[in-house]
């Protein structure tokens, strides 16, 4: 799901005119929060309920009368379930709001079922249903949904028409029609059937088997689905819609049937640009995962959109970035769903990634900016983790700083750490992994993949960016050595104590005017590392730290050391037993090392024996035999000179 305020999705398509935009808005992402916050408002008080926990869903045939000039609903919905446990009765999620006229079951009604005041309604079957064994029951409900927030069921209006829409996560369901809400339980099959007036159409999931005129007035629209689905990914929406089809031909040799249904005074307008996304996130990660059915969209007035499966809500089906969110949900968080709220950033923190991706590959100059724009977020709150602790905070749920822009990060830096074969790879196997595709995942099942591809242990990588708040900033120095290599000393500090060190790899560019240039990586594993790299075939004037925008770090500070010629005065050099310096420098030394040939830090020096009248000596005896390095630091530079310990 992805929030676009109404009135920068405005200016957006007055800025370009609905012809296939590609257009970058900074301001996107800055809204979500907000708004499904707004969306889910008093759904989270919502507790799954153990009464529903016994039994598993096999099959729902929704039925439904609406008008969207009228705000009310009557249906009736069919379940066939599998008993988990020898069964007397069980429990359905209902409103309280809504009315439960009458439910059937092995031929016999019973009227004005049991509604225990916990918002569900009580089946009682006169009978034990035995373990294992498949059953069924018919609920007959009406009533006016109470719309919780923004969402659940709203009716609003367009061009002097009127819309019913519905919107359901995380469990808006229940308000309008009886289920069970969970993500533990997806239902395997469905049939939604419609009723409603002449000039309407319906959107919603799976593909449309018949349609059929009841009268003048009245006609009834048949959708199946046959692949799995979790219960808030059922969505209606009815209005007067345009529709416009088209096709999106795959790799593979398979065709994607694209439904647009769009509101008649938009439809002469449209220009798709839906096909090259399907086809690149195709390419990428498998084909569409309902390729047997149909991909869609359905207007609604929303400013923003819900990735409900196989038709996606959105305020306008022409807007790049809304579009390419909502499109990648059909893999991330619809083929595989999130298996708890605490993993949201599983769909979230994904269809961010693929919207960047469509930047990447079909707007490459909104790639830099987009990622840039994600960076500021995500870093924007340093007091929680991508995992998400709370799941009864609604705005920490649908953060757009931890669950969409860090989780897009954690993804990004994966892909940098594990390079683009190994991840995109690892991540088809997740994406394909038969116990997980169409049903449920948490963040260990993704970890797992990504180790096996990699042969990576990534706990570390895990504990430090997923569970771990905050993020590290990077002060490195730098200096050319006389031989055409480069030192470096990286030293890392944490604005969070949930993590004591970052432990991450890093990208270091290095250049010189002549626009010669080179990316090194360095695997940063404790504060202070020191490293040499090169020889290189050109003489570096300036090092910038993640110029591509890899890591989710700020306030980076780097500084070139001073020259070899003004560094400390050693002797003797090579050296048996004891090194002696001086440093006549104006500024008095802060920091003093002795540092090995590999990097390593073996000893500091006490700062207090060096001034600008004395020489200090340090007890070098117990040295291996090799090159070392003496670095000192003040308060404005650094200093780096070699020596010789025979």
């Amino acid at each position: 799901m992805v929030f676009f305020t109404v009135f920068i999705a405005l200016l957006l398509l007055k800025s370009s005119s609905l012809q296939a935009q590609k257009s970058f808005s900074p301001f996107t992402l800055d809204s979500i929060a907000q708004s499904e916050s707004i969306v889910a408002k008093g759904k989270m008080q919502f507790k799954e309920s153990a009464f529903t926990s016994n039994y598993d869903i096999t099959y729902l045939r929704a039925e439904w009368s609406i008008d969207p000039r009228i705000y009310f609903m009557a249906g009736k919905v069919t379940y066939y379930f599998r008993a988990l446990d020898d069964l007397t009765q069980m429990f359905f999620d209902f409103s309280d709001s809504m009315i439960v006229q009458r439910y059937l079951f092995h031929g016999v009604t019973t009227f004005n079922p049991p509604r225990p005041g916990d918002n569900s309604v009580q089946i009682d079957f006169g009978l034990t249903i035995p373990t294992g064994r498949i059953d069924s029951v018919t609920i007959f409900f009406i009533g006016e949904p109470a719309s919780t927030g923004m969402g659940s069921f709203t009716q609003s209006s367009h061009n002097g028409d009127s819309i019913i829409w519905t919107l359901s996560e995380p469990y808006g369901a229940s308000d309008w029609f009886p289920c069970k809400n969970t993500l533990t339980d997806k239902i395997d099959s469905l049939d939604i059937i419609v009723t409603l007036p002449i000039a309407d159409r319906v959107g919603t999931a799976g593909v449309l088997v018949q349609d059929t005129t009841v009268d003048n007035s009245m006609h009834i629209m048949h959708w199946r689905s046959r692949y799995p689905i979790a219960t808030y990914l059922i969505g209606i929406s009815v209005t007067n819609y345009a529709e416009i089809d088209e096709y999106a031909p795959l790799t593979s040799g398979d065709t994607v049937k694209v439904i647009e249904y769009i509101y008649r005074e938009d439809s002469a307008t449209y220009v798709g640009s839906i096909i090259p996304m399907i086809q690149l996130y195709s390419n990428l990660f498998g084909d569409y995962p309902f390729i047997k059915e149909k991909y869609g969209h359905a207007q609604w007035n929303w400013g923003g959109g819900m990735e409900h499966q196989t038709m996606s809500f959105v305020y306008h089906p022409g807007i790049f970035e809304l579009i390419a969110h909502e499109l990648g949900h059909q893999w991330f968080g619809d083929k595989i769903t999130c298996a708890s709220w605490q993993d949201i950033w599983l769909n979230e923190g994904f269809a961010t990634y693929l919207a960047g991706l469509t930047y990447e590959n079909l707007a490459p100059e909104y790639w830099y900016p987009y990622k840039l724009t994600n960076l500021v977020r995500a870093l924007r709150d340093s007091t929680g983790s991508v995992f998400c602790e709370d799941t009864t905070d609604v705005a920490r749920i649908f953060s757009s700083s931890l669950t969409y822009s860090k989780g897009m990060y954690l993804l990004n830096m994966l892909r940098w750490k594990l390079g683009d074969d190994i991840f995109f790879s690892a991540i088809d196997q997740y994406i394909n992994d038969p116990n997980l595709c169409y049903g449920f995942a948490h963040t260990s099942d993704l970890q797992q993949h990504l180790e096996e591809v990699s042969g990576e242990n990534l706990d570390e990588f895990f504990s430090d960016w997923f569970y771990g708040k905050g993020y590290p900033s990077y002060d490195i120095k730098w200096l050319n050595n006389s031989d055409g290599t480069v030192s470096i000393r990286v030293n890392q500090s944490q604005n969070n104590p949930s993590v004591s060190f970052f432990e991450m790899l890093l990208p270091i560019e290095l250049k010189d005017a002549a626009d010669h240039d080179t990316i090194i990586r360095l695997q940063n594993d404790y504060d202070g590392q020191f490293y040499f790299a090169g020889p290189f075939s050109f003489v570096p004037d300036t090092l910038k730290f993640d110029p591509d925008l890899w890591i989710a770090s700020t306030h980076n500070v780097v500084t070139r050391y001073a020259t070899p010629a003004a560094s400390p005065f050693i002797f003797p050099d090579p050296v048996r037993d004891q090194l002696t310096f001086a440093y006549h420098g104006e500024e008095h030394p802060t920091e003093i090392y002795i540092i090995d040939a590999l990097g390593r830090t073996i000893s500091q020096i006490n700062v207090t024996d060096v001034s600008f009248y004395s020489l200090a000596s340090v007890d070098v005896s117990t040295l291996a035999a090799g090159i070392y390095f003496l670095e000192l630091q003040t308060a404005s530079t650094s200093f780096l000179k070699k020596f010789v310990k025979q």
